[in-house]
Order: structure tokens, then C-alpha cells, then sequence
């Protein structure tokens, strides 16, 4: 495997890999050219790989049911993502946010966080850092999976960019059908909502929750490196149950 700082990016290190899951994702996606290292549960492969039909994806999903798997499947091309502390740091951050304040203020909401979306019509699918049901929690209320092309899609997805840019992700999401997407990017929060043309474009206000702007969820983040979690969050709480009445 490629050792310099260049050829790493082209690699992702996934960790706590059994080798009976090693095992099934050499029989899912092992004939595309699947160059890898494996050593005690740590598996480093390329991170994008080429012409994977959509039933050998569905099988790769299978064997890393129980493993997180950042990744982006669209049309053939599968590209992955290895975990990061500060990724995660933000996503699970705005996460326990939106969900505290739900919780507050008695709003109802399903939370699926990076379960894998799809759209087998499209050959599409994707891992969001987060997503909830509102609006159509009560479809989903009780149903333990997600059932592509059957259930409806999420209302809302929470993408965090750190090394990579998930604009290239909206067409996908799109394809999907997830009304809004929260986007960081670069220290900065906006909300998207899906047009009926198929396409986002940049909202003022979330859909899900109207009295809630980037703003008010940035301003809260900005705090991150001064204060712990947890103020942080009963500050976005104490200030939406303002915002909200």
C-alpha cells in the first residue's frame, strides 16, 4: 500500500474490522481492483473505486451493517471516507443541538443519524453524518429499518465538510428526495431546501423548524472552543424556547 502523504489520501483506514466482515467485503467488492492491507482488524484500502454495480454495493452495505462507513455511492463510483475527530466533533455536536431542543420544546422526531439512504432507481446512495424524521415521523414512528424506495426520506440530513466538499453529495441527496440539508463548510452553517426542479438552493430559515437560521445554530457553535458541550447546548436550548414562542 502506498505509504506517502500523497498516496495516503487516496487510501482510508477503517478500524475494528472482524475477519469475518473482512471476509464479506472481499466478496462484495473485491473484484474492483480492491488493492488493501489488512492487520488485526485494521483494513486500509483505496478510497474510490470504480464500476460497482448497485447489488454488490447493497452487499458491502450488508457485511458493514454494524461499522460505521462514511461513504458516497453514485452510479458505479464508491468513494469512502475514514472517520475524523473534528468531523465528528461537529456533526455529533449539531446533533445533540437539534435534539435537545426537539426534546425541550416536545417537537417529535425520529432519529436515524447516518443511516444509509438510497434510491435503487437512481443507483444512488449515501451515509449522512445525520438525519431526522419530523414531518413524517409519524410514517416511521415504531419502524426500526429503513427501506429505500418504500419509506419516505428523512426531512433533514446534517453534512459537516472537512477534507472533502458534500456539494458534490446534493445531487445525490436530491435523488433521494431529503427536503433540507444543514451544510458546514469552513466554519460556516447553511441551510438547503430541495425545489421542485430537483436541485437546493440556500434558505434563510430550516424547514423542519421555521424559527431556527444558520445564524442562531452558528453563533452556538462558534462557542465550541470556549465552552463544554453541554453549555453549549443548554444555551441553543434556552435560546429556542424563546425563539419558538
Amino acid at each position: 500500500m502506498p505509504t506517502d502523504l500523497a498516496a495516503q489520501s487516496e487510501t482510508i483506514v477503517l478500524g475494528g474490522i472482524p475477519w469475518d466482515t473482512y471476509q464479506r467485503i472481499l466478496e462484495a467488492i473485491g473484484e474492483y481492483h480492491l488493492r488493501h492491507t489488512y492487520d488485526q482488524g485494521m483494513l486500509e484500502m483505496w478510497r474510490v473505486l470504480h464500476g460497482v454495480s448497485w447489488e454488490d454495493y447493497q452487499k458491502l452495505l450488508d457485511a458493514m451493517a454494524d461499522i460505521t462507513f462514511p461513504h458516497t455511492y453514485d452510479r458505479g463510483t464508491l468513494e469512502m471516507m475514514s472517520p475524523r475527530k473534528d468531523h465528528d466533533w461537529i456533526k455529533g455536536l449539531i446533533g445533540r443541538m437539534i435534539e435537545a431542543m426537539c426534546f425541550t420544546l416536545d417537537i417529535p422526531i425520529q432519529t436515524v443519524g447516518s443511516t444509509t439512504l438510497g434510491a435503487a432507481a437512481a443507483e444512488r446512495g449515501l451515509q449522512p453524518d445525520e438525519a431526522y424524521y419530523v414531518a413524517n415521523e409519524p410514517e416511521v414512528r415504531g419502524k426500526d429499518t429503513y427501506t429505500p424506495d418504500v419509506d419516505p426520506p428523512p426531512d433533514l440530513a446534517v453534512e459537516v465538510d472537512v477534507t472533502s466538499n458534500s456539494l458534490g453529495r446534493l445531487p445525490i441527496y436530491a435523488a433521494i428526495g431529503v427536503p433540507e440539508i444543514w451544510r458546514h463548510d469552513a466554519d460556516q452553517l447553511r441551510f438547503h431546501a430541495l425545489t421542485p426542479d430537483g436541485e437546493y438552493r440556500e434558505i434563510e430559515r430550516s424547514l423542519a423548524f421555521p424559527f431556527v437560521s444558520p445564524a442562531d445554530v452558528q453563533r452556538c457553535l462558534d462557542r465550541r472552543t470556549e465552552m463544554g458541550e453541554n453549555a453549549i447546548v443548554r444555551l441553543f436550548v434556552e435560546w429556542a424556547e424563546q425563539a419558538a414562542n
